[in-house]
């Protein structure tokens, strides 16, 4: 029993369910009680982006920050307001692919659409243009429609 717990420490679960709906970052930083890998398996708020549950890459600046501090994230000016626009869509495209609750096109560890793995490359290539890319990408899958309440 202990072995599967550190397997699961090691990769989270992931939402099986793939479909066309997203909920944005609004909706998410507003029902944290909504954030959930499933019955009995609450993801807490506090969360850090670079935790090996959540697996984000983040520059130095955003090192400690919460899913909910990126959330809250307004943006700003060059690669490091590139950067907070990416992630506060990447924190609810995480969470979006997290819940069994809705059908996300995305997954957060593996094709279609690895979202960890296109978010770290975009921050990883300290471009502007294509962090924005791909929070345009996660931004139109996180605007799909929200079947939460």
């Amino acid at each position: 029993m202990g072995l599967v717990g550190v397997v699961f420490a090691a990769m989270p679960a992931q939402a099986e369910r793939i479909g066309d709906e997203g909920c944005t970052p609004g909706y998410w930083k507003n029902h944290t009680d909504s954030w959930s890998e499933g019955p009995g398996q609450p993801i807490a708020s506090t969360t850090l982006l670079n935790s090996n549950q959540v697996k984000f890459h983040t520059t130095a600046a955003l090192v400690g920050d919460s899913l909910l501090d990126a959330l809250n994230y307004k943006g700003g000016a060059g690669a490091a307001g590139a950067e907070r626009n990416l992630m506060r869509h990447a924190a609810a495209a995480w969470l979006n692919a997290a819940t069994e609750d809705l059908g996300y096109p995305y997954r957060r560890f593996t094709d279609p659409y690895n979202i960890v793995g296109t978010v770290n490359a975009a921050i990883a290539s300290g471009d502007p243009a294509a962090m924005l890319a791909v929070k345009d990408e996660l931004a139109a899958a996180n605007e799909l429609g929200c079947p939460l309440n």
